[in-house]
């Protein structure tokens, strides 16, 4: 809550906006005993029970009870639900969510199997069955989901995981059968989703809807922040799609409860990556913001929300010295979450791990706001107030955004302050040609495979063989999965020449389409601060890490030593799990201070350039599956050698580009968080999804010429 003007001593930099909070009325009936719904609780429960088949899209506003307006149908009917989180931490945070709600709500836990699913924990899932050797992990969900059996089943997973099976990836053909098994699909905060993946999820859940073999009819995506062009497809390919749009209002002429608070907003000038420098350059103004008290006497929880990891570096090492007295923690990629840490702490830094999802309570916030999808994000970490309260935050934008602001009216409601934003930041990139482009293609492997079955090699040479349909059925099939593929993507018809290409083209893209992510260079580490062995990204590390590489056998030699007994039975597991993602292996002993090295891709010869060029010019060249990279730093990592001589071997999905990386940038208006890379002679190498986007990108500006 905010004290008086005299109370809070610092002198701002910025402007200051009073944001209206936000309310959502409540239906006078019961949903739960002492509990009043909200109108799009109500309707979601009835549409649940209800229709069939049905795409539902939920854009109710942040902190309005989304997650109960499904759950509570699925409680009451025993259905099996797999419900889809975009981080792990998320996973984890809403079991524990789904376990209370509940016993709090009167049902009987031993009716209902709830389990949450990452990869890690299906590792685990492997210790159930210590007489079963080589489990794959295909397998364990399958026998996960056949745990609801005479039960209510709810399952708590990552997208990587839902899309991995029903591709088959984990090479068991049953499982894509089980998951169509189960009566819901779930997919939060939907909003987050790439135009990659949001493609492939409603192409793969009208394909699963469409299919009358399948149990599986309903589906609901939840967000806050609608994606309309999925809206729309969805409504064009013919499915029942039905949304309920945001009907909250202003809170201070409306009536219901709160939902967002009232706000005061300082908006400050700022930089991507560089918030840190004016936190720390303005040191006095924040450790008052963080310190001074509430209206009733009491510490205020603050949250500081970055964007760099080295940036929560940076504030948490300085914070942690000057915050006598409070407890200052961080949470980042290094630094996961607890429970214990979300609910003691005074002061949290954090990046982006934190800004959806897990419900902790935040008093103060300071955050950078860069694009008008992360602001609005992290603004709704202030919520759950009284109607009286009025919060504090400061948010750094870029200068273009403030000066708009400056010359405008400062008392707004938040659709009102919206509205400014839509005016003055870009929104994001037009990536509808990769529909067109790329989206056919994967639409064409997921459905190929399912119908005529695969051969694939494991790592020890051995040839395997997944069987497809009966062969009675085949033409049939391949007829309706690519009349939907026509519908999605296409808006034609699937002739000779056209079939011929997507045959063709998808074979060669197979490895870079399959993965919900994408690929990217990661290393192994062992985090000597708290140790703990990790998979993180490469090129954080080799900016800001103080890192020791190494080849994999001293790796594990150097676990040996240092965990001696222990090493089997906490670490062994793990290594080998992760191992195989790994392009590289090092001892990690925190970050190297205030420097941040210089990184630039290179080949492993004289030769790679041409490799990754195939021979073609900038509009025509290909996104491939190549190896044959190497780094420098500057300064140099006296270790690097090691790193090398195992990331030259690692095989990832890149494009090439004839161009540095800040003219490609510039040219297509492109935001800080689509990453491209330094490639030697003023070239440009983009990995994972990125390499499929940029090769959109430069096509539709050759063909527009």
């Amino acid at each position: 809550m905010i004290q008086n003007e005299k109370s809070f001593r610092g002198t701002p930099y910025g402007l200051f906006l009073n944001l209206d909070g936000v309310r959502l009325e409540q239906i006078n009936d019961e949903f739960f005993v002492g509990f009043k719904a909200f109108k799009h609780q109500i309707i979601s429960e009835n549409l649940i029970k209800e229709q069939k088949p049905l795409f539902l899209f939920n854009h109710s506003p942040t902190g309005s009870g989304k997650t109960i307006s499904w759950l509570k149908p699925v409680l009451d009917t025993k259905m099996k639900v797999i419900a889809v989180y975009p981080t792990n931490a998320l996973v984890i945070d809403q079991k524990m969510q789904v376990e209370n709600a509940i016993k709090k709500f009167g049902y009987d836990p031993d009716e209902y199997h709830v389990q949450e699913i990452t990869s890690d924990l299906l590792d685990q899932e492997k210790k159930l069955y210590p007489d079963e050797k080589g489990l794959k992990k295909g397998q364990l969900l399958n026998r996960i989901i056949r745990k609801g059996r005479g039960k209510g089943l709810i399952l708590l997973t990552n997208p990587d995981i839902l899309t991995l099976a029903l591709k088959d990836a984990y090479y068991e053909h049953n499982i894509r059968e089980s998951v169509r098994s189960v009566d819901i699909i779930v997919v939060d905060e939907f909003h987050l989703a790439s135009v990659k993946q949001s493609d492939m999820l409603l192409f793969m859940m009208h394909e699963i809807n469409d299919d009358k073999r399948s149990r599986l009819s309903k589906f609901v995506f939840l967000s806050a922040t609608p994606n309309s062009a999925i809206v729309e497809r969805a409504k064009k390919v013919g499915l029942n799609t039905i949304v309920l749009p945001d009907e909250s209002a202003p809170l201070s002429y409306s009536t219901g409860r709160p939902i967002l608070p009232k706000l005061r907003l300082e908006i400050r000038k700022g930089s991507i990556y560089k918030t840190y420098e004016l936190i720390k350059g303005d040191l006095e103004y924040f450790v008052e913001f963080c310190t001074h008290r509430t209206n009733n006497g009491e510490k205020a929880k603050t949250v500081f929300i970055v964007d760099g990891i080295y940036e929560v570096d940076e504030i948490y090492n300085t914070l942690s010295v000057v915050l006598v007295g409070l407890r200052v923690e961080r949470v980042d990629g290094l630094h996961p979450a607890t429970q214990e840490k979300l609910e003691n702490f005074d002061v949290l830094i954090s990046n982006s791990s934190i800004e959806v999802g897990i419900d902790f309570n935040v008093d103060r916030l300071v955050f950078s706001g860069y694009s008008r999808e992360k602001l609005l994000q992290r603004i709704g970490r202030l919520r759950n107030k009284s109607p009286e309260e009025i919060c504090e935050a400061i948010c750094f934008v870029p200068e273009a955004v403030y000066d708009h602001l400056k010359e405008n009216n400062r008392n707004l409601t938040r659709g009102e302050f919206d509205l400014h934003l839509q005016k003055v930041m870009n929104s994001q990139m037009d990536l509808s040609s990769y529909s067109k482009r790329y989206s056919p293609l994967e639409a064409y492997l997921y459905s190929i495979e399912r119908i005529f079955g695969k051969s694939w090699i494991d790592k020890n040479g051995r040839e395997h063989h997944i069987k497809g349909m009966p062969e009675s059925i085949q033409s049939e099939e391949l007829i309706r999965t690519l009349t939907l593929i026509e519908k999605h993507f296409l808006g034609s018809e699937v002739d000779g020449p056209v079939f011929d290409n997507l045959k063709h083209e998808s074979r060669k893209l197979k490895d870079g389409l399959l993965s919900y992510r994408g690929s990217s260079f990661q290393a192994l580490i062992f985090d000597a601060t708290d140790y703990s062995l990790k998979l993180y990204d490469l090129m954080y590390l080799l900016r800001r890490g103080n890192i020791e590489f190494m080849s994999s056998k001293k790796f594990i030699r150097k676990l040996k030593e240092i965990l001696g007994e222990e090493y089997e039975s906490l670490i062994q597991g793990k290594y080998e799990s992760m191992k195989d993602y790994a392009s590289g292996f090092c001892w990690y002993y925190g970050t190297i201070g205030d420097e941040t090295r210089k990184v630039i891709f290179k080949g492993d010869s004289g030769e790679h350039y041409k490799k990754i060029m195939l021979n073609a010019v900038d509009h025509v060249r290909k996104p491939c599956i190549t190896n044959g990279f190497k780094v420098e730093t500057d300064p140099n990592i006296p270790t690097l050698s090691s790193l090398n001589d195992t990331l030259s071997k690692y095989e990832v999905f890149t494009r090439l580009v004839d161009q540095d990386s800040f003219s490609l940038k510039a040219k297509f208006k492109l935001e800080d968080f689509f990453y491209l890379y330094p490639y030697s002679g003023m070239r440009t190498v983009a990995f994972g999804h990125e390499a499929l986007y940029i090769d959109c990108l430069i096509k539709e500006d050759y063909a527009q010429r």
